[in-house]
């Protein structure tokens, strides 16, 4: 418990007095506060896209998987860059004081999130609270930079009041208090978080296809069958239709279909993509989704794989870029008769 009232004075004195809490400092005092800086920052503020990321990676079982929780964790990556540069603001072998600079960075964010989850988020664009932070660090660092020069023998130890120690808590409270809001959040819509998952049962759907004919869950019974969800809009997709192409023609033989799944939201949905089948010569069957399919499967990114077996069973799940060997492996588990 000292040791903890300790780093709260530490963390509030750098608000109250940065200069004499960073010439006071030592090595030791500040070794550990980058690291519950950043801690407090993800479950303060990021808890919910690395909530999300984690369900899309449960659900996908697989190390194909992988891309889709990384991806969550780049949340974090203007905290880094913004660690870096105050580093080099403070200069060489004063590492262990710039996690302190970084408090007005923590602070901003997790407040912007705590307001959100309380139904009043801040009207400003993505990622300015970031910038804001960011701004706020690079400042401190250079005002307490001429205090850095001055070593811990030499300068006068910090005071320690009250008040240091309060605001230190509510430094600790706050990112506390909006984790506990998003961690509920999470529990309470933990399966409707992550797609549509192997395992599960194939949702209940209709829709259409390109030539107006009918097109529903019974649809996905015969044979195996690839759901492939783009847009016209989709980069990935478009470097990626050619592998489904080739998968349509090669494994036909063996009952295997493509169906693309059209998910354009603006604009005349049957003529983009009547002019994207053109454009790809696409000899696969293709379906208008106007958000019924993408909602039943809990679609969140494009392309998006669900692989069924000719029961109707989902045997693989995966978004995004895929190897064509990883694709004909699924596919040849899905097609291969039971023993």
């Amino acid at each position: 418990m000292n040791r903890l009232r300790i780093a709260l004075a530490r963390w509030g004195g750098m608000l109250l007095r940065p200069r004499a809490t960073v010439a006071a400092l030592s090595p030791d005092d500040g070794a550990r506060d980058g690291l519950v800086f950043i801690l407090l920052l993800a479950v303060g503020a990021h808890l919910l896209p690395l909530g999300d990321a984690v369900a899309d990676f449960s659900a996908m079982a697989s190390f194909a998987a992988l891309p889709a929780l990384l991806a969550g964790f780049t949340v974090l990556i203007p905290w880094l860059v913004t660690t870096l540069a105050v580093e080099a603001i403070l200069g060489p072998l004063r590492s262990f004081r710039a996690a302190l600079c970084m408090l007005p960075m923590l602070l901003a964010v997790v407040f912007a999130r705590l307001a959100a989850g309380l139904g009043h988020p801040l009207p400003v664009p993505k990622y300015s609270l970031e910038i804001a932070g960011a701004v706020l660090a690079a400042g401190l660092a250079l005002w307490v930079r001429p205090a850095v020069c001055l070593s811990p023998e030499t300068a006068a130890p910090a005071p320690r009041r009250p008040a240091s120690a309060l605001v230190g808590a509510l430094v600790l409270l706050l990112p506390l208090i909006s984790a506990g809001r998003d961690a509920a959040d999470l529990a309470a819509h933990w399966q409707t978080l992550a797609p549509v998952a192997v395992g599960e049962a194939v949702p209940d759907f209709h829709a259409e296809d390109l030539e107006g004919a009918d097109f529903t869950t019974a649809d996905l019974r015969g044979g195996a069958r690839l759901l492939v969800f783009f847009t016209s809009w989709c980069g990935v997709c478009n470097d990626e239709m050619s592998k489904y192409v080739a998968l349509h023609q090669d494994l036909a033989s063996s009952g295997f279909e493509v169906v693309g799944v059209n998910c354009d939201r603006e604009g005349d949905q049957r003529a983009i993509a009547a002019r994207y089948r053109d454009d790809k010569q696409l000899p696969f069957r293709i379906v208008l989704d106007r958000g019924a399919l993408a909602r039943a499967f809990r679609l969140s990114v494009y392309p998006h794989l669900v692989l069924v077996d000719a029961l109707g069973q989902i045997r693989w799940v995966h978004q995004g870029r895929a190897m064509d060997s990883t694709l004909r492996d699924a596919i040849a588990a899905a097609t291969r008769p039971d023993p």
